[in-house]
């Protein structure tokens, strides 16, 4: 099996990165590399997620930026930016449109492949984003979304910055007004990781409480206590999704009932668990180093962060044998994947 593996780095470089890989040979060579201009440099972020279209583009999401590419060329054709794009995660892309994750700004954009803006699935107030992009932040504990019915003003806004940050967080930014909002590490409140469509249906992964949540309706479709969920996988008659820990977990996709849990780590290798590719015989997943200078802010799982390492794990579907690995673990550049995306006829 071929995958292409989006990612970045924990440093200052800001760069994405796709990696070609081939596990039949165990091996990874670097497709790309797409150093962001100045306007949209953010350090420690790099490429997150991204889809393959049905005529071979790859899009991925950067920070503040969809990037389009051409595998084939291994060249970037396109950056559409937008103001109000805040950590992207993740791009999907269905018929002629891209939903990306905008998970800084609480929300999943539908974009137009030409590059127009033609709506927004918004999981937060209009008013409430408006103060956040000027610098304030709510209490994601206590969001903005259930004022009552006796007409007084939503919520008391926090005084101040929230939350308190370390010196040493390297997720949010200290001066919230250092820079423009795009540019800025923000708190937010659902983390909307992926989207994956099952059907028509349209549904969002939100890492902070564990849901699936319908785009159409605004619902919660289904609910996973204590799983920290990152992509979602649509392959036949399952939605297979990925947390942090390791867990690999399959839904019916029709009443996104589970069948199945997996235990990746089981095959004694480990680390921030995130990126997936499903086949009727395979699992893909993509592993990121943890390291102790720069722990999560979530439990990640009940291990020491020393011996984790980035890379791509090929698992026997039915058992969950280890089958391939390939390995991008980077000493000095503290390597990052997201997206796995299996390619057949790309003549990379």
């Amino acid at each position: 099996m071929k995958a292409l593996i989006t990612g970045g780095y924990f440093d200052q470089g800001g760069d994405g990165v796709v990696w070609a890989v081939d596990l039949a040979a165990e091996r990874a060579d670097v497709l790309l590399r797409w150093t962001p201009p100045s306007h949209l440099h953010v350090p420690t972020k790099g490429f997150a997620g991204g889809c393959l279209a049905a005529d071979g583009t790859l899009y991925a999401a950067a920070h503040a930026a969809v990037v389009r590419i051409d595998p084939r060329a291994a060249t970037v054709t396109g950056v559409l930016h937008q103001p109000c794009m805040n950590d992207l995660h993740h791009v999907a892309a269905r018929g002629d449109q891209l939903y990306a994750s905008n998970t800084g700004l609480g929300a999943v954009d539908v974009l137009g492949l030409d590059g127009s803006f033609q709506g927004s699935h918004a999981l937060l107030p209009a008013w409430a984003n408006a103060r956040r992009i000027a610098g304030e932040d709510l209490a994601t504990d206590s969001p903005p979304v259930r004022p009552g019915w006796e007409g007084q003003s939503p919520a008391r806004w926090p005084p101040g910055r929230w939350p308190p940050v370390r010196s040493d967080d390297g997720y949010h930014a200290l001066d919230r007004r250092s820079a423009p909002f795009h540019r800025l590490k923000v708190p937010d409140h659902l983390h909307v990781n992926h989207v994956a469509f099952v059907g028509d249906r349209p549904l969002a992964t939100c890492f902070a409480d564990g849901t699936l949540r319908d785009l159409q309706t605004f619902q919660i479709a289904t609910r996973l206590p204590g799983a920290f969920l990152h992509d979602g996988v649509v392959h036949r008659d399952g939605l297979w999704l990925t947390a942090i820990d390791g867990s690999i977990i399959e839904l019916d996709a029709s009443t996104l009932s589970e069948r199945r849990r997996l235990n990746a780590f089981a095959v004694g290798h480990y680390g921030w668990c995130r990126g997936l590719a499903v086949t009727d015989d395979h699992l893909v997943l993509g592993l990121t180093e943890v390291r102790r200078g720069r722990m999560p802010r979530h439990r990640w799982a009940d291990r020491a962060p020393e011996g984790s390492e980035t890379s791509v794990l090929l698992l026997d579907r039915a058992d969950g044998r280890l089958l391939a690995r390939v390995v991008l673990t980077d000493d000095e550049r503290h390597s990052k994947l997201y997206s796995i995306l299996p390619y057949l006829d790309l003549h990379l």
